[in-house]
């Protein structure tokens, strides 16, 4: 895999997409990887099952529910954690 200093995204950006249509790439800041780009191509063939939904409160699993709730009693009245 491809890396790229963050730092340097703005100016190697072309290289970047052009390096992340053949494979993933790794963004990198301070030499640690932080973040993965690929295709969208790529990404739909590695997780073919990921179908992202939204449900309305009433409609929700309730595992989703349970850590929506759990996530809401973690706020101040501000909604700040």
């Amino acid at each position: 895999m491809r890396s790229f200093p963050s730092s340097e995204l703005k100016r190697t950006l072309g290289d970047v997409l052009d390096a992340a249509s053949q494979e993933p790439v790794a963004i990198t800041k301070h030499k640690t990887p932080r973040y993965v780009l690929m295709s969208i191509h790529a990404y739909e063939s590695r997780f073919p099952n990921d179908k992202r939904q939204s449900f309305a409160v009433k409609d929700m699993p309730g595992e989703h529910l349970a850590k929506l709730e759990t996530a809401l009693a973690g706020l101040d009245e501000d909604g700040k954690a």
